[in-house]
């Protein structure tokens, strides 16, 4: 039986959007924030300022990716409960369709409690200096560069959620 136009569809939106998904979260931090942070030495911007460009850029991901990845993410779990042939999602077998979807899915909304749970800290204290009128601004100089930094190390961790849902979305389609 060959798949469904719905469930073409859905290999698509899923692919795609965990793929796209990866690509501009990344982008932040291959791109984005290493400028920020060369602009603030070409230029010797305070790095307050710098904070409040990264939380432009910070609240526009906000807003955009969640709604994204819950889009994909419901396109995995369709595909898991569409494949053809696959064995019940708590059947002791490797590698099913179904687990392999469902993972994929898992994957892609995990951005959510990642951001939450292990950038949440670091968010806040970018949030708090980018609110901040030059008060404090030699403490806040001395730390918000290593703040970006470790911003940056965290959103590429963050980047790979998605793209390996991709990854894991693209080879279930060959099992």
């Amino acid at each position: 039986m060959s798949p469904t136009i719905g469930f073409r569809m859905a290999q698509a939106i899923g692919f795609t959007g965990a793929a796209w998904l990866s690509g501009n979260i990344a982008a932040f931090s291959m791109n984005a924030v290493p400028s920020l942070l060369r602009s603030r030495k070409e230029t010797n911007l305070p790095l307050t300022v710098l904070a409040k460009q990264w939380r432009k850029m910070y609240e526009t991901g906000r807003r955009q990716n969640p709604p994204i990845a819950l889009v994909t993410a419901a396109a995995f779990v369709y595909l898991a409960m569409s494949s053809p042939s696959s064995p019940p999602l708590f059947r002791a077998v490797p590698f099913s369709r179904v687990g392999l979807y469902i993972s994929a899915a898992v994957l892609t909304l995990g951005i959510v409690p990642f951001t939450a749970i292990a950038m949440g800290n670091t968010n806040n204290t970018l949030i708090k200096v980018s609110e901040s009128r030059g008060e404090g601004a030699a403490v806040a100089d001395a730390e918000v560069e290593g703040l970006l930094l470790d911003w940056v190390a965290m959103n590429r961790i963050r980047s790979l959620f998605p793209l390996v849902a991709s990854l894991i979305g693209i080879a279930t389609a060959s099992l």
